[in-house]
């Protein structure tokens, strides 16, 4: 375990070092330990991490932008030219009083370097080495390039976004990015686990393909048992070739009902406390399954979509959220952005949290996902380009691994 730290030392992780060498598809995962309280080491060329000029900008005259700022903070920077073998060697002294290395390049390429694990593994046996890649390091395609899309795509999860009627779609933000970040880091931490026991690191091949593959519930178990293709379905809830919908406009938004057979009671009840007069009958809708062989007819779905419509397009958001939960019904807001700002929720949990970065000045980030009683979340800024080169190439502290 590396003694090296960042000043962070009522961190669950704060002992351990990360070397970060990736890119947008990694760097939520050493953002999470940075959180944590690990001594996050993002290593960026000289001109600077290609991620610092990805908007939106909120200062033109700034070289770090609003994606840098969250997706980097809590790190230290060091700016290192791998194309120098001066650099390369300071990048392997570097690992020696490291925990971690997370990087994304393609198959091969740190080792066309002398960085690849098995370059690293003697001089640093303790070194957990995370490789995060679109497929994989084996296969056909390891060595096919890839972006977020392609993730969803080969992933196959975009085959289940959209309206059945159009074309698949891909979610607006960069969920598999994301999501293969954080299977990188719960990865990491099963290694460290072993690493524990045994004294030394391990490789730990991370694709992007696989991790979404992971993501699609039970749609590929309806075809594996059943050869039944699930159909993208809109704003509803798909059961093999069946729909259930969830998403209705309201006054002034949309809601998200769950109409599951123990919800249609309680939805007649509080739709007649409010004077709606509801017809459907709730006892034939609750005796009904979401999926099987006893389905509602088309004509009775539509029938009762009719009514519910009506119910909340007559109503806000939040209204309805608060009403229904008086009546057990599982209802909730469709939160926008800026829903999400002012959650008195997530404000009351402190979730965002203002740094001082040195910049962009004083902004509001999101902070902790989780809270940890004894080893709070710690926020802290991103860096600046090279900010922390001299402390960070100047520590020669060696890691204790636990183990033999």
């Amino acid at each position: 375990m590396s003694q090296a730290t960042n000043g962070a030392s009522n961190g669950a992780l704060s002992p351990y070092r990360v070397i970060d060498l990736t890119a947008e598809i990694g760097g939520l995962s050493s953002m999470v330990l940075a959180g944590l309280g690990a001594d996050v080491v993002r290593v960026e060329p000289p001109n600077g991490h290609p991620t610092r000029r990805r908007g939106p900008m909120l200062r033109e005259d700034s070289d770090s932008s609003l994606y840098w700022a969250q997706m980097n903070a809590g790190k230290r920077s060091v700016t290192l030219d791998l194309a120098d073998a001066a650099d390369r060697e300071r990048l392997r002294a570097l690992c020696q009083t490291a925990d971690f290395l997370f990087e994304s390049d393609a198959p091969g390429t740190m080792a066309s370097r002398g960085l690849g694990y098995d370059d690293l593994r003697e001089r640093a046996p303790q070194l957990i080495y995370v490789s995060i890649t679109p497929f994989g390091q084996t296969g056909p395609k390891s060595m096919w390039a890839a972006s977020d899309l392609i993730g969803h795509v080969s992933g196959g999860l975009s085959s289940l976004v959209g309206d059945p009627d159009r074309a698949p779609l891909r979610p607006s933000v960069e969920q598999a990015y994301n999501i293969t970040a954080l299977n990188a880091g719960s990865a990491a931490m099963i290694a460290l686990h072993a690493r524990n026991l045994t004294g030394r690191g391990q490789h730990v091949d991370v694709s992007m393909q696989a991790a979404m593959a992971n993501t699609l519930g039970n749609a590929r178990l309806y075809y594996e048992m059943d050869g039944i293709i699930t159909e993208r379905a809109g704003g509803a809830r798909a059961f093999a070739d069946r729909a259930t919908r969830i998403i209705y406009p309201c006054a002034d938004g949309y809601v998200a009902f769950v109409r599951v057979p123990a919800s249609m009671l309680r939805l007649h009840k509080w739709m007649t406390a409010e004077g709606a007069d509801p017809q459907f009958d709730a006892e034939r809708w609750a005796s009904i399954a979401i999926a099987g062989n006893v389905l509602p007819t088309e004509t009775e779905v539509v029938e009762l979509e009719a009514e519910i419509e009506q119910f909340f397009a007559a109503r806000g958001a939040q209204a309805l959220y608060e009403s229904g939960q008086n009546f057990n019904v599982m209802i909730c807001p469709v939160n926008t952005m800026q829903d999400i700002v002012d959650s008195p929720q997530l404000n009351a949990r402190e979730f965002f949290e203002e740094v001082d970065d040195p910049a962009l000045g004083r902004i509001k980030v999101p902070g902790a996902p989780l809270k940890m009683s004894a080893t709070p979340w710690q926020t802290r800024p991103a860096p600046l380009p090279g900010q922390h080169s001299r402390d960070v190439l100047s520590d020669r502290t060696h890691p204790q691994p636990v183990g033999d």
